[in-house]
């Protein structure tokens, strides 16, 4: 059994995640999730929350672009993505009970 190195083992620092940009990327996606879901008709709000993650994907590809940190960026965007469609996801099942 091999051991890991120690600079492989150690958690990144909340620096290298850059943790306001994914909260700013979250709101944005909140902020899309609830205007899309107190504005359309239900019969259309799939599409509507289709673009609403598209353009929040790219909210969050620009905020980590941002940053000029290689190290870490696919698994930031990824995070950030992922964190925006459970978010959108949730506001939309809220809206759909009320």
């Amino acid at each position: 059994m091999t051991e890991m190195p120690p600079e492989t083992a150690e958690m990144p620092d909340a620096h290298s995640w850059h943790v306001p940009r994914l909260i700013l990327a979250w709101a944005a996606a909140a902020v899309m999730g609830t205007l899309v879901t107190l504005l359309t008709a239900p019969e259309e709000r799939f599409s509507w929350l289709v673009l609403a993650v598209g353009v929040s994907a790219l909210v969050t590809f620009a905020l980590q672009l941002g940053t000029a940190q290689r190290e870490g960026f696919i698994t930031r965007v990824s995070f950030s993505v992922a964190g925006s469609v459970v978010i959108i996801a949730i506001i939309d099942v809220v809206g759909l009970v009320l």
